[in-house]
This record gives structure tokens, sequence and C-alpha cells, in this order.
């Protein structure tokens, strides 16, 4: 950041105020992730891909294998914590905004910084770096290859395509919408005259050939498990719905830019232009682009399949360099982007406080009902296991009705325990599957465990699940079905009840 702001100081004499002012904006955004990091519980997702890191392969069922690359370098540094899960999560972030900050400069420097602040208050770029996800390692990736890709399509600099394959290479071990890049590439240089010129070159070759050969690691987990991550992505993301989700992706748009960001992608996307573009026909048709292909895919992509909220957040970061530039050259742009970034680290804030200081249970119920304080859960359920294996001289396994969320938090929570010195050991967790229940990784994980003759707990959510054909064909019943409370985080509100039963396998 100070190397940004060093850079950034000559062209920021005049107004030292607005200088100020930025960082500010991105030490407060800066803070409020810190505190939120080092103080919430894992969410189910993130749990879920620390158990990646305790299983490093080559990929994974439904997701590459970046995120655990990153988890398992930061726990093996600073051992097994919420912040140290989340820890590069903001290393993503820096690099994020990093890659913005250069390829802003390229187009304007003197807007360069204002980059850096709309990552820092933008909300999906907020809200998605305070977890650690794959979309983290895909947002490097993506501002990354954008920048390589701008120097090579618009500036002509050839060797930045053999950058672009590096980074579209490592996108597509973090995640695979990051193909949605090289189709925009594809279509740039289609469709654009002066760009045809790359198809007789060998950089553009070259550059898929890197991408190709970065992304083995993947094909060749697919290749030796039945292609099932391939198979699970297409027949799982690719199945028809009935409903068309075009009003929901519209409304994301909305709430992931704000409607100031949605007024400055119209603006983009009118013929006029501002003049202080260098090239500014090109620069203008590589942002339209970069930012209407992926969109387009994903509104056609909704009109008969349901669309994930994360999934269109990583292409508004070519629009980032075309609203700084309208912050930069427009005083009423950027007071009003001023106050825009003030009310949004306002609600950040606010919210972060009604979670923390809450105590009405129709609060909870209402915001927070899926903001569960798994930790003393977890204990809760480490004693019940306890409880079982002293009563019957065997040690019990979990088995969470559910596809990856419980035995996540169990895995991790029991872990973080044993290296606190707070419990002795921990339980086995199996996967649904045995019951005919999807269970993610979970099927690969304890493929091999011998579940005969052993206690089992059964734990879920929701009390139809116990009720199941197959679980009634396949168990015998050792207890009665039972209720344990969980918490919201925060001051410790109740929540919403989880079931167990302790059974045994018929033999």
């Amino acid at each position: 950041m100070t190397k940004l702001s060093k850079s950034y100081s000559g062209s920021m004499q005049k107004a030292p105020q607005t200088l100020l002012y930025l960082l500010l904006i991105v030490g407060i955004s800066l803070l409020i992730h810190l505190v939120c990091m080092a103080s919430a519980d894992l969410l189910v997702e993130e749990a879920y891909y620390w158990n990646y890191a305790q299983h490093l392969d080559f990929s994974y069922l439904d997701h590459p294998p970046m995120v655990a690359l990153l988890i398992k370098f930061s726990t093996s540094i600073f051992g097994t914590n919420e912040l140290s899960v989340r820890l590069t999560s903001i290393i993503c972030w820096l690099l994020t905004a990093l890659f913005s900050y250069k390829l802003t400069r390229l187009i304007n420097p003197d807007a360069a910084l204002y980059a850096v602040m709309l990552l820092a208050i933008l909300p999906f770029f907020f809200l998605q770096s305070l977890v650690i996800t794959p979309d983290l390692p895909l947002l490097v990736c993506w501002s990354a290859s954008l920048y390589c890709l701008y120097r090579a399509l618009i500036l002509n600099e050839a060797n930045y395509w053999y950058l672009a394959g590096v980074w579209l290479g490592l996108g597509m071990l973090s995640k695979y919408t990051i193909v949605l890049l090289g189709l925009a590439s594809l279509y740039y240089v289609t469709t654009v005259p002066t760009a045809r010129q790359w198809f007789r070159r060998k950089e553009p070759y070259a550059s898929v050939l890197i991408a190709a050969l970065l992304f083995t690691p993947v094909i060749y987990w697919n290749a030796t498990h039945q292609w099932a991550s391939f198979l699970f992505q297409s027949t799982r993301r690719f199945a028809s719905t009935s409903s068309i989700d075009l009003h929901y992706l519209l409304a994301l748009i909305f709430i992931f830019i704000t409607p100031l960001g949605v007024l400055g992608l119209w603006e983009l996307l009118k013929k006029n232009t501002l003049p202080v573009i260098s090239d500014t026909v090109n620069t203008k048709r590589f942002l339209r682009i970069f930012i209407l292909v992926p969109l387009g895919f994903f509104a056609l992509f909704s009109l008969n399949h349901e669309v994930n909220l994360n999934w269109i957040g990583p292409l508004f970061l070519a629009l980032i360099p075309w609203l700084t530039l309208l912050i930069a050259n427009s005083p009423k742009n950027h007071a009003l982007w001023l106050g825009t970034a003030l009310s949004l680290l306002t609600g950040y804030s606010s919210a972060l406080l009604i979670a923390t200081f809450n105590t009405s249970e129709l609060v909870q119920e209402k915001l927070f009902i899926k903001v569960v304080a798994w930790e003393p859960l977890i204990k809760k359920f480490h004693h019940i296991a306890q409880q079982v294996e002293a009563k019957t001289k065997k040690t019990p396994v979990f088995i969470p009705l559910d596809n990856f969320p419980i035995g996540s938090e169990l895995s991790f929570y029991q872990t973080k325990f044993l290296e606190k010195g707070s419990i002795l050991k921990s339980y086995p967790i199996a996967g649904s599957h045995l019951f005919g229940l999807d269970s993610l990784m979970y099927r690969y994980w304890s493929k091999d465990m011998e579940l005969a003759g052993r206690p089992l707990i059964l734990i879920s959510k929701e009390l139809w699940r116990f009720d199941l054909p197959e679980i009634k064909r396949q168990t015998i019943e050792q207890s009665k079905l039972k209720k344990v409370w969980s918490k919201g985080q925060g001051q410790g509100v109740r929540n919403i009840p989880f079931y167990y039963q302790v059974v045994q396998m018929k033999e």
C-alpha cells in the first residue's frame, strides 16, 4: 500500500485531502476485515476447504486445488485457527488490488488509487474477501489476466501473452469460470480488425498451451477418478430448472456494484466517451468486451438455470478502471463515490456490531439464522461422543446426514481443540453417502473406514433425514432421537436445533 500511495502522491499534490480520504477508507475496510476474520467462526464452506487442505490432492470433486494450497500454507505456519485459515484471503485481496491498480494506471495514472478504494468498499469484493473460498485466488488470477491481456491486445506487447497464459492456468487451478476470460479474448481477437493479426502469431497459441499445462493436475485427477469433477460440474451446473433467474442476476448486479456502479456501467456502454483515456476506442472496447462476454454468458445461463451469487463478481474487475475514470474526472462523481464509500463502511460496521452484541432471538432468527456458533456446538457433540464411548467401550463415528457442513465443522474444531489441549482425542467422521445421500469429498475421504460393530452418531438439522428408508434398512437404533440447541455467534442467542441419534450398522 505504501508503494501505491507513493506512486500516486505526485498526481494528488493538489488534493492531499483526497489522498488522505482514500487511504482512510482502505484502512477502515482492512480493519473491519481483520476484526471479522479473527472473531467469527468458520463458515461451513471455509471449514470444508480447510478439510481440502488436510487431504491435499491434485484436485477435488467440486473445485480445483488452489484454495487448499493457500489454506495449507497459512495454517502450516500459524496453526489451526480461524484467522490462520482466512489469512491468505487478505493476501489475495492485496494482489487483486495491485493488478487493478496497475491496469488502471496504464489507462489513466491519475485515477489509479481509486481502483484500490473501489475494491475495498464494493459489496462483492468486500464481502468475498472476508472469508477464504476458491473465489479469492480466482480474483487474483482474473485481475492479473486482465492486466496482461490489456498489455498484449491494446499495447501490442506480445510477451504478455505468455504471462496471460500463466495467470489463466493458475486461474483454472482456482475455479473453472476463468475460462470465460479466454472466451472474451477469442471474441476480441475475432471481432476487432486490428487484433486479428494475433491469429497469425505464435504468442496466443503458446498462451493457451501454458494454461493447459498448468491445468494438467486437475486433468490427471479427473482421469484417475472417472472424470468425476468434470461430470459433477457439467451435470450439476447445467441441469435445467423450470425457473428463470434473470431477475435474480440483475438484482445481484445492483447489490454487488451498487446503483452508482450500475450507472457507471451504463456510461461505459454508451457511445460517448471520456477524452482522458489513452487509446480511447480500443480501451473502451476492451473493457466492454471483457465485461459483456462473461455477463452475457451468465444472462443466457440464468434463463433456465440457477445462478450462484458469487459467479458474476469477478467480471466487474474490468469495470473498475472505468469507474475510477468517472470518479477522477467529475467532481460530482467524486463526491457521490466518497459518500457511497462512507455509507457502505458504516453499513458494514453496523452489521458487525449488531451481529456481535445482539441479544434478541427475533433478530437472530430474521437476520443471522445461518450464523451458527460452531465452536461451542462442536464441543457439545464431542462431549456426546465421549459419553457414547464411555458407555459402549468403542470409539464412535460421526455421520452427519448433510453433504458437507456439519462434518467439516466437526473436523476443524476437533483439530483446533486438540492443538489447544482442551480435548485428548478427536472422533472420526464418515460421509452420508453410506445411506444414499450426497457427501461430496467425504465419499472419498471416508471410503476405507471400518464401521461394523461401532456406534454411529447420526447428526442433522432436519428431522426427516432420520426417517429415510435407507437409514432404517441399514441401521439398528441404539438411542432415542435427541435435540441439541445451537447458539448464534456474539452473545450466544439461541438459534436452531440440531438432532442426533446413536445407531449401529446391521450385520
